[in-house]
């Protein structure tokens, strides 16, 4: 059975998030890459893992990575069909389900996209996926993902927020799963708690836990090698 790399795109970005990070070092294992950011009809975060799967090669086994959203993916994917998952790796991303607060953000992102341009929700959620002085040195670049990312279909993060916003919480999961998990956080990450990951994480020796220090929630642009190491590390 050959095993395979299968990358899982955030929230505000599609499959080219992973252009910009893959071609830079040597992979041990081919990788597919998937792009979910125009899907309408999934309004369950296992409705994205169910029909990611029926897309995906027979008699592989899979290192599945998931960024942000990417992570809810992964961890519906690893519950949905463990035979096949063999590694996971959660690039800022938790086990949590949302709380309520997060939840009346997801509402207000909804709202907020019914009514005006994709461009003018970028404009200041791009920035916040950043370390504060990363962002400051790196005005062109997060500047180019606003533009890249500007024509993303609407409906899609319509359909995605409303998948993370109910999603359901995989604590319990990860207690029991023998399916090894790595967490690759931010020390800087303002959309996750790194305490908290270590809290879940403790005592769970199956599963290891990764902090890059001065990153925010975008790892891959803003110490790629430092990803890179800590996945490669894993396998």
């Amino acid at each position: 059975m050959s095993t395979k790399f299968v990358f899982l795109h955030g929230f505000g970005e599609d499959q080219r998030v992973w252009s910009d990070f893959l071609p830079l070092f040597s992979w041990p294992f081919d990788y597919i890459v998937v792009d979910y950011s125009t899907w309408t009809d999934c309004l369950e975060i296992k409705d994205y893992a169910r029909t990611i799967m029926s897309s995906l090669p027979l008699k592989t086994k899979f290192i599945l990575v998931g960024h942000s959203m990417g992570g809810y993916v992964a961890l519906a994917l690893a519950e949905l069909f463990p035979s096949q998952i063999y590694q996971v790796v959660m690039l800022h991303s938790s086990p949590f389900s949302d709380t309520e607060e997060k939840k009346i953000g997801r509402q207000r992102t909804i709202d907020f996209l019914k009514k005006y341009p994709v461009k003018d929700f970028l404009g200041p959620f791009v920035p916040n996926l950043f370390a504060s002085k990363f962002a400051e040195t790196h005005a062109e670049l997060l500047n180019n993902l606003i533009v890249r990312y500007q024509n993303l279909p609407k409906e899609g993060l319509i359909a995605s927020s409303i998948a993370m916003k109910n999603r359901p919480d995989y604590q319990l999961f990860l207690a029991k799963t023998q399916i090894p998990f790595l967490f690759i956080q931010g020390s800087d990450d303002a959309l996750i708690s790194t305490d908290l990951i270590k809290e879940v994480l403790q005592d769970k020796a199956q599963h290891k836990l990764v902090i890059l220090q001065g990153v925010g929630h975008q790892g891959q642009y803003e110490d790629p090698k430092a990803c890179f190491e800590a996945i490669n590390a894993l396998i």
